[in-house]
């Protein structure tokens, strides 16, 4: 828990002490006086930048429950900031908390509105904070923190009062199904003479108050709690009693308010207020009197510590980061020398098998660039089925057309009509040409030799079934072009008329042709 500075401010005196690790040290008791706030200032410049928070235990305060239409967010907080400027205009020192909802059709939100209305009360001691720079984290009334007390009693009916004998009066604090309703500090006579009778009466003041508020009829069973820190109020617990014979009295003696509460007992011996001290150490009430401009510092200081906190989470998660980045660069460090070593022997192994392998014709290298050369050539690799495939389909439609030879080559340029050809002749085929690897400017081409039936003579017949034929090829989607390289009779007009009629070759029976077929490059 963090540490801080506790103060119980009351009209004769201040109680001071630190909250250290859950407990409650170095208490002191200060007078309400010029020189009492002045020895308080050099017990609070001793403090560090430690949080402070105030109680008061006076006569000036006042407390108000009302209920206001149910609403939310902005309405809300606008409807009770006008209550409270209604209520206590003139106090810097007032409060609202939300206590529930009213149980009829409305729904209704009660509010508990609580006042300090004397602020030259307090305003001395928090200069004092303010000057040695001690964030003041809130200003309380008493009665507020005592609901701890009573959660710690465990009281089990539904009306508490809690009396305790103060040193400026006796307070009584009333308690309806364990939430605050009713507190006042009366300044009666405490003397030992007199305190039995000013207690009983002050009691029986307090359920006449119930009373007329309408907070506790008379009729309703009361249990009344008697807080004895100093073990003096025995003898006050046994005429309340004799006095009111049907009314239920608990008497807390100083050794089990130290126990209920975990304080020391030597310092419940000092004053009355660490008993509230210790309440207020170990719970914060939200019933905030302190306007904003008491609290500023602490609204400062509590941003300092939630960014420190986000620095130092941020810190420890980069720290972890870190180490586990650092832990997996060992492991894949490790796992690295591993697999060298591991290659290695295998390198090694390797090596020993090879030298018993039989020496190579040559080198790997030549080997590889070989296989390579093997997988182009194989790549690149034409068969002559889509030539044929082309002149079958040109003869279909030319059945006086007999085929006497077919020559094909897969070169760049076109068939060399002058050259053998790999083709039913079984003429050679021209190698390809020198430094040429691959399919790229290669084309397939070939030289179809026929010859035309029964001829009888006709040229004219003869030719024009030949130009049909290249006709048929030309039209085909595979071919690129057909160029006719020989005809049975030569019609060019530059050549000479020469021979005889009676030759014994213009008798034959057939005639003789040559076309040359070039196919397209993708084909």
């Amino acid at each position: 828990m963090a540490n801080k500075l506790l103060l119980c401010i009351s009209a004769s005196q201040a109680t001071a002490a630190r909250w250290r690790s859950g407990r409650l040290t170095d208490c002191t008791v200060f007078e309400n006086s010029e020189a009492g706030v002045a020895e308080f200032r050099d017990y609070a410049a001793t403090s560090g930048n430690t949080p402070a928070f105030v109680i008061v235990d006076a006569v000036e305060e006042d407390y108000r429950v009302e209920t206001l239409p149910h609403a939310t967010g902005s309405d809300r907080a606008q409807m009770v900031d006008r209550k409270l400027r209604q209520y206590y205009r003139g106090s810097p020192y007032a409060a609202a908390s939300l206590i529930g909802r009213d149980s009829s059709k409305r729904r209704d939100d009660r509010f508990l509105f609580s006042a300090l209305t004397n602020a030259e009360m307090v305003d001395p001691w928090l200069a004092v904070l303010t000057e040695c720079g001690l964030p003041v984290g809130g200003v309380y009334l008493l009665p507020m923190v005592t609901a701890g007390l009573v959660e710690a009693l465990g009281e089990k009916t539904g009306n508490v009062l809690l009396v305790a004998v103060q040193p400026v009066g006796i307070r009584l604090t009333f308690y309806r199904a364990n939430a605050f309703r009713l507190s006042r500090l009366s300044r009666s006579d405490t003397a030992a003479d007199a305190r039995d009778r000013a207690v009983i009466d002050e009691i029986s003041n307090t359920r006449l108050y119930l009373h007329a508020l309408r907070a506790a009829t008379l009729d309703e069973p009361v249990s009344v709690v008697l807080l004895d820190h100093a073990d003096e109020l025995g003898d006050t617990t046994r005429a309340i009693r004799e006095d009111n014979p049907n009314l239920q009295c608990k008497y807390v003696d100083r050794a089990a308010i130290a126990s209920l509460l975990k304080v020391d007992p030597e310092l419940l011996a000092l004053s009355p207020s660490v008993l509230y001290l210790q309440l207020l150490g170990a719970r914060v009430p939200s019933n905030n009197l302190a306007p904003v401009k008491v609290t500023a510092g602490f609204q400062r200081y509590q941003m300092r510590r939630q960014l420190l906190v986000a620095s130092a989470a941020v810190a420890v998660i980069g720290i972890v980061w870190s180490g586990y980045n650092i832990g997996e660069q060992y492991t894949l460090q490790s796992r690295t020398e591993d697999v060298a070593r591991q290659t290695a022997r295998v390198n090694a192994e390797y090596q020993k098998a090879t030298q018993q392998f039989p020496t190579a014709p040559t080198t790997a290298e030549n080997l590889r660039k070989a296989t390579e050369l093997a997988d182009r050539l194989r790549s690149t690799e034409a068969r002559p089925q889509g030539f044929l495939e082309v002149i079958m389909r040109a003869l279909a439609s030319s059945p006086d057309i007999t085929l006497t030879e077919l020559g094909w080559q897969y070169r760049p340029g076109e068939f060399e009509t002058g050259a053998g050809a790999v083709g039913a002749t079984g003429t050679a085929t021209p190698a390809p040409a020198p430094g040429v690897v691959g399919s790229a400017g290669r084309r397939q081409s070939g030289l179809i030799t026929g010859q035309v039936r029964e001829f009888r003579g006709d040229f004219r017949r003869a030719i024009a079934s030949i130009n049909a034929l290249a006709e048929d090829l030309r039209k085909d989607p595979a071919v690129e072009h057909v160029r006719v390289v020989q005809l049975p009779l030569n019609v060019s007009p530059k050549l000479a008329l020469t021979g005889s009629t009676t030759d014994v070759r213009t008798q034959a029976n057939t005639a003789e042709f040559k076309l040359l077929v070039v196919l397209k490059q993708s084909t």
